[in-house]
C-alpha cells in the first residue's frame, strides 16, 4: 500500500465471543507419486473467527494459507481435524445438505478473470447462484436483484449486459464481490482478493468489504501475503509457516510488538516510503529456503532458517500457546 491512499475503515460491527467458524487439528495432505509420502499443505491448525470480526492470515506463499481457506469453504476436504460452521461440522452433512449449508459460507479468489465464465453475461453470472440455489423470487426478481448488487458494489446497471473481457480488473473483482453477496452469506473467506489489481485501486476495494461487513454484518477471514493490507484490514491476524501457526495475535499487537522470530523477519522486510537515509537498518534476512512440506523439519518448523534456533528447536515441537491476552506463539523462548 502507498503513503497517497486513503485510509482504509476498519470493521464496525459487534464482535461476540461465539465462535462462527473454527477449525480443530486440521490437517490438509496431499499425495505424491512416490508412495508413501503427502504434502503436509496444512498440517494440526486450530483456531476460531468470531462474529463479525476480520480475522487475517498471512504467510510467504506456499505456507498452505489458500488450501486452508478452501477448506473453510467446504472446497477442499480435510485429511484429518475437523472445520465447524457455527459449532456444526459441514463435512458430516450429505452432498444436498452440505450444498445448502454451504451458501452461508463464500469465497472471492484471487484472480478476478478466471473467477468469471467468458461466456456469460455479468448479469447472467451474478444471478447463477440464486438459479441453481432457487431464491430470490422470480427471474424478474433475480434481476432486480442483480442490478442492486451492482450498484451496491459500484458499478452501473449497463455493466449487467456486459461480458468479462470487456471490464477491468477492479470491475471483475466487484462482480466476484456482488455474486458472493447473492446468497446472503455470514462469512466470506477473501483469498488474495487485492493481490491481481492495480495499487491504485487496491484501497477502493479494501473500502467496499469495510462498507459492506458494516451493512450486511460479514465475517470475513482475509488471506493475503501483503503486511500492509492485512494490518489495515484485520481484527486478528494469524500467520502461518510450512502449514503451522507460528503467531496469533490482535493486529495492533503484531504489528506494535512481534513475538515469533518469523513474523519479526517479516515485518522488517515490509517496504517503508521513505528516503533511504531515514530508514532503520533492521532488516531481518533469513538464510536458507523453506524445507519441503513433504519432509518439514521434526520440530519448530522454522528451526531451519531462525536466527535463535537451538538444539531443541530441532526435536521438540513447540506448542501454540497464549503468552498474554490474547497472544498466542509457537516459540519455546517466548515469554509472557
Amino acid at each position: 500500500m502507498t503513503a497517497h491512499q486513503p485510509t482504509l475503515l476498519r470493521s464496525v460491527c459487534s464482535v461476540t465471543e461465539k465462535p462462527v467458524l473454527s477449525v480443530r487439528n486440521l490437517k490438509i495432505h496431499f499425495p505424491t507419486p512416490v508412495r508413501g509420502e503427502t504434502v503436509k499443505a496444512v498440517d494440526d491448525v486450530s483456531f476460531a473467527v468470531r462474529r463479525g470480526e476480520t480475522f487475517g492470515i498471512i504467510g510467504e506463499s506456499g505456507s498452505g494459507k489458500s488450501t486452508l481457506g478452501r477448506a473453510l469453504v467446504c472446497l477442499t476436504t480435510p485429511t484429518a481435524g475437523q472445520v465447524f460452521h457455527r459449532g456444526l461440522d459441514p463435512f458430516v452433512l450429505s452432498r444436498r445438505d452440505q450444498r445448502q449449508h454451504r451458501r452461508a459460507y463464500q469465497i472471492i479468489f484471487q484472480d478476478p478473470n478466471a473467477a468469471l465464465n467468458p461466456r456469460m453475461t455479468i448479469g447472467a453470472s451474478i444471478r447463477e447462484p440464486m438459479d441453481i440455489a432457487g431464491i430470490g423470487g422470480s427471474r424478474g426478481d433475480r434481476d432486480k436483484t442483480v442490478l442492486t448488487l451492482l450498484d451496491r458494489v459500484g458499478l452501473r446497471a449497463e455493466f449487467a449486459q456486459r461480458y468479462p473481457h470487456e471490464l477491468s480488473g477492479g470491475q471483475k473483482q466487484r462482480v466476484n464481490i456482488a455474486r458472493a453477496l447473492t446468497t446472503r452469506p455470514d462469512v466470506i473467506v477473501c483469498d488474495e482478493v487485492t493481490a491481481a489489481l492495480d495499487v491504485s485501486i487496491q484501497a477502493d476495494i479494501l473500502n467496499l468489504f469495510a462498507d459492506l461487513q458494516a451493512e450486511f454484518g460479514l465475517t470475513y477471514v482475509f488471506i493475503t501475503h501483503d503486511l500492509g493490507v492485512v494490518t489495515h484490514v484485520s481484527d486478528r491476524i494469524a500467520v502461518m509457516y510450512l502449514g503451522r501457526l507460528m503467531e496469533v495475535a490482535p493486529a495492533e499487537a503484531l504489528a506494535e510488538m512481534p513475538l515469533h522470530p518469523y513474523t519479526r523477519a517479516l515485518l522488517s522486510a515490509e517496504p517503508v516510503p521513505l528516503p533511504g537515509t531515514h530508514r532503520r537498518n533492521g532488516r531481518i534476512k533469513l538464510q536458507g529456503e523453506i524445507p519441503s512440506p513433504i519432509h518439514p523439519p521434526a520440530g519448530c518448523r522454522f528451526c531451519t532458517r531462525c536466527p535463535q534456533a537451538e538444539a531443541r528447536c530441532h526435536t521438540e515441537e513447540p506448542s501454540l500457546r497464549d503468552v498474554r491476552a490474547g497472544h498466542l506463539v509457537a516459540c519455546h523462548f517466548v515469554q509472557g
